[in-house]
């Protein structure tokens, strides 16, 4: 066990750089889209992002369990209890957290009661990927933790444009500190830290390459 608190501490070292760039192109994403008029209605493109989100968290947390775990049902509830609660978490939880410590007016909407046909299709269908998908695609982990970088980033931006913080590219700098601390952790704990705990597998000595 001291072996994979050593692993996965050194792993969200090393997910830093990776979070703070993904938070970097996203931030660049909305100014352009609020630029070209993309962002009149940032609430269908939270409505978007938090299930693709939901998704790719499914897939990548199922997918690395299944690495080191051959157990399917074990990897569906992996899949589930280590993508609902913390995408949950860094779409939503952090950044209301985040804006209201910073006294930015921002309302709390609770997907997973309020819209739970997207929220259970989505996870359902990134674990039926994540345990399938593996097999053809070699380096699938890393491909899509940093893809899952991006959207959780995107997803929590679009969560303080959509439910209130309407003049967040003027506090550019306090949107950026609260979306790197909402994608760093719960998508390092997700991907990574929860699959692995709850693996009885060997972990290789670094294995940041292979995540």
């Amino acid at each position: 066990m001291r072996s994979k608190v050593k692993t996965i501490a050194t792993e969200f070292f090393h997910h830093l750089p990776y979070s703070a760039v993904g938070v970097g192109a996203a931030l660049g994403l909305l100014l352009t889209w609020e630029k070209i008029g993309w962002l009149a209605f940032p609430g269908t493109g939270f409505h978007w992002f938090h299930p693709l989100h939901l998704f790719l968290s499914a897939l990548v947390t199922t997918a690395m369990f299944w690495k080191y775990e051959h157990r399917w049902k074990k990897a569906v509830v992996i899949g589930i209890l280590g993508t609902i609660p913390l995408c949950t978490a860094s779409d939503i939880l952090f950044p209301y957290v985040g804006a209201t410590w910073l006294k930015m007016p921002v309302q709390f909407h609770f997907c997973v009661v309020e819209e739970p046909y997207f929220v259970f299709p989505a996870t359902a269908l990134g674990i039926l990927f994540g345990l399938w998908l593996p097999r053809f695609v070699e380096s699938l982990t890393e491909w899509t933790h940093l893809l899952h970088v991006l959207i959780s980033s995107l997803a929590s931006l679009l969560y303080l444009v959509a439910f209130g913080f309407s003049l967040w590219s003027s506090s550019i700098f306090a949107v950026f500190l609260i979306t790197i601390v909402s994608v760093w952790i719960p998508c390092c704990l997700s991907d990574i830290a929860f699959p692995l705990i709850c693996s009885d597998g060997e972990l290789p000595k670094c294995h940041h390459h292979h995540a």
